[in-house]
This record gives C-alpha cells, structure tokens and sequence, in this order.
C-alpha cells in the first residue's frame, strides 16, 4: 500500500460518481466536522475519524481505520423543525449507507461496514448534519 489514507481519498471518488445522480451539490473532506461549509447542501465530507493499530502477535500489523461521512443538508422551510429536516435528507442518508457498506478500495483494505459513530446528528435552524461511521482493516 503506497498511501495510508487511500480508503478516504478512494471513498470521496466512489461518492462523487453518485453526486449528480443524488442531487448532491459537493463531496469532499474537512479538518474536522465543524469546518463544514453551510451554504452548499446538500454536501458529503469524508473525515478520518480513527487509526487504531490491531495487534496480532506479530510484525505485520493490521490496523482499523474508521471514516465517518456527514450527510450535510438544509431546508429553509424547517426553521427549527427537527421533523422536516429529517422527512427532506432520510432518503440521502439511506443511500449514502447502501453505497458506501461494503465498499471495498483494493486488496490491502477490507470492504467497509457500519460502526458506532463517534458523533451524533447536528441541528442548527435550517441545517443538519448526520455522521455515519464506518471502518476497514487495513495492512499499512
């Protein structure tokens, strides 16, 4: 494996080829979740939200790697109406989980699956954001 990040940077490709099929309007990655930009939703961010090394007796490690991808979206019309952003991004997250769960980059990284994420949903009047977790197993 030539780039330990490659998962990540393979994820926001694998989630740009469905943008425009979604109606999303930028797919990328931040710092951390709150540099999200706002203004453009809906919008995806990959984020590398763990590398913890796995032990297995011997030289040759495997790691657990988790990316966490936030479903960022807005609807004007829900002020502070929890339901309405809710009712307006549950298909997206929907397909965000189907297309990413078991996405596999190559044959040094396992496929990814679900994991417990680290945040929790995020509401702000007209906007929200929705971390979904997931992780793979890597040979660094």
């Amino acid at each position: 494996m030539s780039n330990y990040f490659a998962v990540g940077l393979g994820l926001i490709e694998h989630l740009e080829a469905k943008a425009d099929e979604w109606g999303v309007k930028h797919v990328g990655t931040v710092a951390s979740i709150n540099k999200i930009n706002k203004n453009v939703t809906p919008a995806l961010y990959v984020i590398n939200t763990g590398n913890n090394p796995n032990a297995n007796g011997s030289i040759d490690s495997r790691d657990v790697q988790q990316w966490t991808v936030v479903v960022a979206v807005s609807n004007q019309a829900a002020q502070t109406d929890v339901k309405a952003l809710m009712e307006s991004s549950g298909e997206l997250v929907s397909k965000v989980i189907n297309h990413v769960q078991g996405y596999e980059l190559d044959g040094y990284h396992d496929p990814l699956e679900r994991a417990s994420t680290s945040g929790r949903p995020d509401y702000f009047s007209t906007f929200a954001l929705y971390p979904l977790t997931f992780q793979t197993t890597i040979t660094p």
